[in-house]
């Protein structure tokens, strides 16, 4: 049985995290209502699911709806085709880690805010052929066969913001008064 490398693991820097980490929810950005002007033309990392993606201007950019599960909006990413080849960025369910510079979008849009993005750090494709959940509404019984994509969804996402919530809350007020957790099982 091999013993650990001791010595390389005590030398080993806890202190900062893993460079994929360090990224900001899109709740913070976009998820409390409004968007403070100090956030336009901040440097952000993101990561997330493509809900929606489309290629304009002939291929040279996408639109992507990004969303991470901190919040039920999304954020409005923009690709350009010389940063990442679109055609693997555009589907439905792709796992993407972007980085970019928040911009004030045109007017007469929807979005507060949309990302530019400079550099595409990783991307987990998804098949649009083999991917289950489609874009339209889904119902509650068809999420019963796709255990492991229903937090995709929004609204078991918002279940389990709203569930997060209550047991931070629950557990806040506990603590403050003393009580001891006990699990029963």
């Amino acid at each position: 049985m091999a013993t650990p490398p001791t010595a390389e693991m005590a030398s080993a820097n806890l202190t900062s995290p893993p460079e994929r980490r360090r990224r900001e929810f899109i709740s913070s950005i976009i998820g409390r209502g409004t968007v403070a002007d100090d956030l336009v033309g901040r440097r952000v990392r993101v990561g997330g699911w493509v809900k929606t993606g489309r290629e304009q201007g002939k291929g040279a950019f996408a639109f992507l709806e990004l969303n991470d599960g901190s919040c039920l909006a999304n954020l409005q990413v923009i690709v350009d085709s010389s940063v990442y080849p679109l055609t693997q960025l555009v589907h439905t369910g792709t796992s993407v880690l972007v980085e970019g510079e928040l911009k004030k979008p045109p007017e007469g849009v929807k979005q507060r805010v949309e990302l530019r993005v400079d550099r595409v750090l990783e991307v987990g494709s998804a098949d649009p052929s083999t991917y289950p959940l489609p874009k339209t509404r889904l119902t509650l019984e068809f999420l019963r066969d796709y255990v492991h994509l229903r937090p995709r969804t929004n609204t078991i996402s918002a279940i389990a913001r709203i569930r997060d919530e209550l047991a931070y809350r629950h557990t806040h007020f506990s603590g403050k008064r003393d009580f001891v957790m006990c699990i029963l099982q």
